[in-house]
């Protein structure tokens, strides 16, 4: 696999997301941020694929220094993101702000088990497997 070149806008480094669910795709960009527990998908994108409070598993709450926002978790058939595949992901779907300029969030669930370096200077990410030596947890 080779590193996947971001755009950054400020300290934001933003990738090419593919959602996939039965109905079809959606090609979307995300901010990469591992410190965000759960990846998240902006309301208004999950409802043009179908993914509504209807069809969701459960409830969502994401909290921030402004507040909580309640939202849904939706199951999708894959997520694809920096040349890896999440097969049958779930996506907690929020709305975002006015302006926000961003289709979602990939979260720390996305990079569970997997090493990520981000070279700021090349304007690269890159996911790897950690060596079978490296510690765990």
């Amino acid at each position: 696999r080779m590193p996947v070149r971001f755009r950054s806008t400020g300290w934001l480094v933003r990738v090419p997301v593919i959602v996939v669910v039965p109905e079809g795709t959606a090609r979307l960009r995300f901010i990469v941020d591992p410190g965000t527990a759960r990846t998240i998908l902006a309301e208004e994108h999950a409802i043009h694929l179908g993914l509504t409070r209807a069809t969701s598993t459960r409830r969502s709450r994401v909290a921030s220094v402004l507040g909580a926002e309640e939202g849904y978790v939706v199951r999708v058939t894959g997520l694809h993101a920096l040349e890896w595949e999440r097969p049958d992901f779930e996506l907690a779907c929020h709305r975002f702000a006015a302006g926000a300029d961003v289709d979602g969030i990939l979260g720390a669930d996305f990079f569970e088990s997997l090493v990520m370096t981000i070279n700021y200077a090349a304007g690269t990410v890159d996911l790897t497997e950690p060596p079978s030596d490296a510690p765990t947890g």
